[in-house]
């Protein structure tokens, strides 16, 4: 059945009578649906390659896998993994999707999805890998680094769907930082355009965020928020944990150098570091010597070693919010791994299914370390080297339920 196992069809029948519990509409399969079952039985944890081959199949199928609740029950169980796009000029149009085994291999879990970065709008229309959220991602156009603002699109790469989001402004091409956000308790995602002062004077004398809500709930509206002085620098890279968007603030004058935007309330925090980094002439170093990301649901912190540039240390934030809480977790050795430590600082990406901590070097390379068996490995992803990437979770959810009142638009349907 186009590449599905019996094992898979068997998993997904169990799990659909699960789904259809939950299912407020008529469905195609409601006569046959058998009785609610007396114990939740257990999500089938299929790779992005098993989920892709899945929409292959009958009508029938394809409205239980696309199912709203089936899609929800799926996605709260999936595995992560990494979504990537090349920046080689005659491969930045394809998107993969890369999956790690027990064994940390990638041999047989990468999938190029059947959605290209240009949307079906031709080939000549070049658009990057943004931000990633939730199992959507953000694309726009680059022109000289930075991000063209008068169209972004949102984009689900498994069904294909995509809305384009306008600003309304102009902002054709500002030194902006786009990123996704999504909301756990509404349920709703939002793009967030984080900017500087002198950018944006044309809206406002202060300086700005602007955000727009996805579906019905935004009104079609773009929304500026003044972010007082914690924005002074554009952030190169953002990291989304649980509702929150997280950055690193490089400005001299701003001593919290971890800043935050909850999704839910649109409101600006500081995250506290760990106490080791309070120090003036620590927090100043850190501003450019860290980056951030997410460990196994937690705050993370990639930090270059101040006396020995070669050693890159990893804190965790145990307990989100709670400065004492930040613990060294890992030491990576970057010479015995003959990686170079070089700028930009390494960018966290999350957690191996085996353990280990898998990261980008340089800038696009994808690395990943044993912390048991001290040892780096270097992935090679169809002999390519170099990747816009950002964690993913798999998504099987509709545009049409997310973003409900956007025009929709299909890429493969181009």
């Amino acid at each position: 059945m186009n590449g599905l196992s019996r094992e898979f069809v068997r998993e997904v029948q169990q799990l659909s009578k699960f789904a259809y519990c939950n299912c407020q509409s008529p469905s195609p399969w409601e006569e046959k649906a058998n009785p609610i079952p007396t114990q939740q039985p257990a999500c089938p944890r299929r790779r992005p390659k098993q989920m892709k081959n899945c929409r292959c199949v009958c009508k029938t199928w394809l409205h239980l896998l696309v199912d709203p609740s089936f899609a929800q029950l799926y996605h709260t169980r999936a595995d992560p993994c990494i979504i990537l796009q090349p920046t080689n000029k005659n491969r930045q149009q394809h998107l993969y999707a890369v999956h790690f085994d027990n064994r940390n291999n990638v041999r047989n879990s990468i999938v190029k999805f059947a959605t290209e970065t240009h949307l079906g709008m031709g080939c000549n229309v070049k658009l990057s890998l943004l931000d990633s959220c939730n199992g959507l991602i953000l694309l726009g156009k680059l022109y000289r680094s930075q991000v063209k603002l008068d169209q972004l699109y949102v984009c689900n790469p498994i069904t294909g769907e995509f809305i384009i989001v306008r600003p309304g402004i102009n902002l054709k091409s500002s030194p902006m930082c786009p990123c996704l956000g999504f909301c756990p308790k509404t349920q709703v995602y939002k793009v967030v355009l984080l900017s500087k002062k002198r950018y944006v004077a044309e809206v406002s004398n202060n300086m700005v965020t602007l955000v727009y809500t996805l579906g019905e709930k935004g009104n079609g509206l773009w929304k500026s928020l003044n972010v007082g002085d914690g924005l002074l620098h554009q952030p190169r890279n953002t990291t989304f944990l649980n509702g929150i968007i997280h950055w690193v603030v490089r400005s001299p004058s701003v001593p919290q150098f971890i800043n935050s935007f909850d999704v839910e309330d649109e409101c600006f925090r500081p995250v506290p570091p760990p106490p080791e980094f309070v120090s003036p002439e620590q927090t100043m170093r850190s501003k450019w010597t860290v980056s951030l990301g997410v460990l196994e649901g937690c705050l993370a912190i990639g930090e270059r070693a101040k006396d020995v540039s070669y050693c890159f240390h990893v804190w965790v934030m145990k307990e989100y919010g709670v400065q004492a809480s930040w613990t060294k977790t890992y030491t990576m050795d970057f010479i015995m791994g003959k990686l170079e430590p070089l700028l930009p600082v390494s960018q966290i990406l999350g957690l191996c299914r085996n353990g280990d901590v898998l990261f980008t070097h340089q800038g696009g390379n994808l690395v990943s370390f044993n912390p048991v068996n001290p040892s780096f490995k270097i992935h090679k992803i169809e002999k390519l080297c170099n990747f816009l990437m950002h964690p993913y979770i798999p998504n099987l959810t509709s545009l049409r339920d997310i973003a409900r009142g956007e025009t929709l638009f299909n890429a493969t349907l181009r």
